[in-house]
């Protein structure tokens, strides 16, 4: 397990998750922006859920525009959903029916070229596309950019193995059963964030529901995605995500800014909805400091 260090600053902090307002209407680029985009070789990742969640054929990827990004470190909504209907025609006439080709700027997959072909939106106004990629392999989901000026290298955020995560398990056992249904099916991740060491706890439906002897109408696990740090054998509890009965939140990746900036970049999905959040750190505090993109129906 990755050092402690720097954790006891958490303790003196309290916790702030805030979305920031975006600005409406931005349907072309915003000047020297560079867009997001979030890949997966899954092919349920970036589609609430719905798919096999066997991974796609070699070379290939589920492909989807996320957040234009400004070099002075504004996170600027692409504003297309069913209520800007005619925002999102723009959209998909000045950006998605052109080809892309972006960069892996995560740490999986960091460097390799993703080609993204042109899209069309969907009836629920969903603009997930299709892909492929070249260059260092890519397990499951990253992040990729039109331009990775603004970039740099760092941590991923890193699934731990049982014997790893058996310490913070065993801490995360004080909230059950008033938050956590159970200590089944989840996963831990270790991430740093700007010095700061943290673990993500997630439960999504693709942690358990491909697992041999899963049985949908048996087994009702909830939703979890909670954010804190361990000290002194305790699970101080920075962020928890307050539906977990329908609401399906992963970890996708992390990403480095020259600037000094990190962030944990996650999609969520609901029956009706798909979108992204990204974490980071503002005054001090742990905080959501982008929501949106996606599509609902």
């Amino acid at each position: 397990m990755r050092s402690m260090n720097g954790v006891f600053t958490w303790l003196l902090l309290s916790v702030s998750v805030t979305a920031l307002a975006q600005e409406p209407g931005l349907t072309l680029a915003p000047d020297s922006a560079v867009m997001l985009a979030a890949v997966s070789r899954d092919d349920s990742v970036l589609l609430g859920g719905i798919g096999t969640g066997k991974l796609l054929g070699t070379g290939k990827l589920s492909i989807e525009p996320m957040v234009w990004l400004t070099p002075d470190g504004e996170w600027k909504s692409i504003d297309c959903d069913p209520s800007r209907q005619e925002d999102c025609r723009k959209f998909e006439e000045n950006y998605l029916s052109k080809p892309h080709a972006y960069t892996i700027v995560s740490a999986d997959g960091r460097g390799a070229t993703v080609n993204a072909a042109p899209t069309t939106l969907s009836e629920c106004f969903d603009y997930t596309g299709s892909g492929t990629y070249t260059g260092p392999p890519i397990r499951g989901t990253a992040i990729a950019a039109s331009s990775t000026e603004m970039f740099t290298t760092g941590p991923s955020a890193e699934r731990l193995s049982n014997q790893d995560a058996e310490q913070v398990r065993k801490a995360l056992s004080v909230f059950v059963p008033a938050k956590l249904d159970s200590l089944k099916e989840l996963r831990i991740y270790s991430l740093r964030l700007e010095g700061q060491d943290l673990f993500v706890v997630q439960r999504a439906y693709q942690d358990f529901a491909s697992k041999p002897g899963y049985n949908p109408q048996e087994d009702h696990f909830k939703f979890i995605f909670a954010i804190g740090a361990m000290a002194e054998g305790h699970f101080h509890l920075l962020h928890w995500k307050k539906n977990i009965e329908d609401e399906n939140e992963l970890v996708l990746g992390t990403i480095h800014l020259k600037s000094g900036r990190d962030f944990l970049v996650t999609t969520v999905s609901d029956p009706e909805s798909q979108s992204f959040r990204i974490y980071g750190l503002k005054d001090g505090r742990l905080t959501l400091v982008f929501s949106g993109g996606g599509a609902s129906c």
